[in-house]
């Protein structure tokens, strides 16, 4: 029996807290082998497993970023399904980063000594501790016990200030790896690319939306 995209795309498992699992238990089983077959004792060792979590996690956090834009200027099955989700994607993107959230925790309690030496530096530490700080807010108020305690303005501002802080501090690591370092890796060309296109679609929703005020404006 021939399936179309449409019904595909409103099948259950990719669909809520099914396509979570579907998403989340793949890069946790990967993360957690990662883990096992890596060199725990020694700080360089866990410095991999820190990128391996981030590389399973940006996908995820450029899709959600972009998934309103995408639907706005070009509607489809797929776009529908992906602003549908979304809020299933961000939380997939917040298990994978908890995964790097493990092995940098790991790192600065266990190998102390060389995070200070080789890896520390205030401006990152503090980004970086915002930026988990936005995450923790944005999926504790994706749930209706945290939800309840905020405006829907609230809300509203958060999850953006959120979501557009965390593609600017993911897309300007792989920004300053692609136009700092002679020999950068494909992968972060891709994921820098990637970032630049989610933006470009944010910017092109915002230029449509206010093309098309004025002209409705006209018409009234």
């Amino acid at each position: 029996m021939r399936v179309s995209l449409k019904q595909l795309l409103q099948n259950k498992v990719l669909n809520n807290w099914n396509l979570y699992w579907l998403i989340s238990i793949p890069i946790s089983i990967a993360c957690a082998l990662a883990m096992i077959r890596g060199d725990l004792s020694t700080g360089a060792g866990l410095l991999p497993l820190i990128e391996f979590s981030v590389y399973c996690a940006v996908p995820l956090i450029y899709l959600a970023f972009a998934a309103s834009s995408l639907h706005g200027l070009f509607p489809s099955l797929f776009s529908r399904w992906l602003l549908r989700n979304r809020s299933i994607i961000g939380l997939c993107f917040a298990t994978a980063m908890a995964w790097q959230l493990l092995s940098i925790l790991w790192l600065v309690l266990v190998h102390t000594q060389f995070y200070l030496e080789e890896q520390y530096v205030l401006s990152d530490a503090i980004e970086g501790t915002v930026g988990y700080l936005l995450l923790l807010a944005m999926v504790l108020t994706s749930f209706k016990f945290g939800r309840r305690r905020l405006t829907p303005r609230q809300w509203k501002l958060l999850h953006k200030i959120g979501i557009y802080y965390i593609w600017a501090y993911i897309w300007s690591t792989y920004w300053w790896q692609v136009f700092s370092y002679p020999d950068p890796l494909p992968i972060d060309i891709i994921y820098y690319w990637a970032g630049f296109l989610a933006w470009g679609l944010r910017l092109g929703a915002w230029m449509k939306k206010n093309w098309q005020q004025p002209a409705v404006g006209r018409a009234v």
